[in-house]
């Protein structure tokens, strides 16, 4: 069963962004000559326009374009691409928003769920529709961003609800759900290809305790720079996603495993200053965290937070009240103190704040990480 290469998957990513609805008949996308050999798109009838408020209102939050294979390889194929909009933008970084349930029974974040179901009932409609898939077909999605979240939980439901063979393909995608979800969504889906650029700080959000999914953390690094650039994240701009994924195979690619925040890191505290405002560091920093948290005895904590359905900033704070405690036991002091101190430098307050092992300090240099994390995202997400 084909896949589709990267330069088809990432160019209809991109023709995602060029429809606002349902177009007139006779109207085309611009699309590459390898997607056109592959697939075609009736874009009067299968554009589909999802809400944050219910179907076809005004308050847009996605946009999803079905194609129909008509090649050899994709004869009885449909692809599936998804984009996001502004009012999911402000949702991703929003850390007073909680988490749902997904269709498929996981723990997702609340604004991917409530946009996925707005448009959910219309794929439905076309799915169930007598001989639009069989035993051979591929149902492939593919989103960048904001619609590499919405992909995937398209591609969950999908594999779910109707049992085809059911391909993901993302491009700079946020994190979806918490561990639960990625494991599940893991199992679930039959080929996962997540690309990244390596500066684009989108995929770092939301923050522990979200997960990426494929579990193992097998990603396809497209741009391997360093540090943090907004620009990294645009579909068309910079390095761009449309032009580094321009290959004809996947094995063209350089293929990694990413970072794990289960990982054993501990870091020291006069090393601090190595730090840099890197989607590296924010990895390594949430691994010593966590690695403090279990030495810390907090395990049955950090398990419980990953299936609560709190807000991020909830989870904080009980993680900070959690570090106070730490921070009496005798050897751990100087591992809460590196990590409170590679945050403030990865967070731009330098290296000479006195470090406190109090409620109110720790919650603050919380909020400064992660919200210059955020600021990055914003800002990249305009440039989608």
């Amino acid at each position: 069963m084909a896949t589709i290469s990267p330069r088809v998957a990432s160019n209809i990513a991109a023709a995602a962004y060029n429809i606002k609805g349902p177009v007139p008949e006779g109207i085309a996308l611009e699309l590459d000559p390898e997607t056109e050999k592959h697939f075609k798109f009736n874009l009067s009838k299968h554009v589909y326009t999802g809400t944050s408020g219910g179907f076809f209102c005004r308050q847009a939050t996605g946009f999803v374009l079905i194609g129909q294979g008509h090649s050899v390889q994709h004869s009885d194929d449909h692809i599936i691409a998804i984009r996001g909009t502004d009012s999911l933008a402000d949702a991703l970084t929003d850390i007073t928003c909680h988490s749902t349930n997904s269709d498929t029974g996981s723990c997702v974040h609340t604004g991917f769920q409530s946009s996925f179901a707005s448009f959910r009932a219309s794929l439905y409609a076309y799915f169930s529709q007598p001989g639009i898939t069989n035993g051979n077909s591929i149902i492939h999605c593919v989103g960048h961003s904001l619609g590499g979240a919405l992909a995937t939980l398209t591609a969950d439901w999908l594999k779910a609800e109707f049992k085809n063979t059911v391909y993901l393909y993302t491009f700079g995608s946020p994190r979806v759900g918490k561990k639960n979800f990625a494991i599940h969504h893991s199992a679930r889906i039959d080929k996962m290809f997540r690309c990244v650029h390596g500066a684009d700080p989108v995929p770092k959000m939301p923050v522990w305790p979200f997960y990426h999914a494929p579990i193992s953390g097998r990603e396809y690094i497209l741009s391997r720079a360093q540090g943090i650039d907004t620009s990294a994240h645009s579909m068309k701009k910079g390095p761009a996603y449309i032009k580094t994924a321009n290959h004809s195979d996947w094995e063209s690619l350089h293929c990694q495993t990413a970072s794990s925040v289960s990982q054993r890191v501990v870091l020291n505290y006069r090393n601090r200053t190595e730090t840099t405002y890197s989607t590296f560091w924010a990895d390594k920093i949430a691994a010593a965290l966590m690695t403090l948290m279990i030495d810390g005895g907090a395990a049955t904590t950090i398990a419980s937070l990953q299936v609560m359905g709190t807000s991020i900033g909830t989870v904080y704070d009980i993680m900070a009240k959690t570090l106070v405690n730490i921070g009496k036991i005798v050897g751990l002091e100087e591992q809460l103190k590196a990590v409170l101190g590679y945050m403030l430098v990865f967070a731009g307050k330098g290296a000479y704040i006195p470090i406190e092992f109090t409620y109110k300090f720790i919650r603050w240099v919380f909020s400064v990480t992660i919200g210059r994390l955020q600021q990055a995202a914003k800002q990249a997400l305009k440039q989608a």
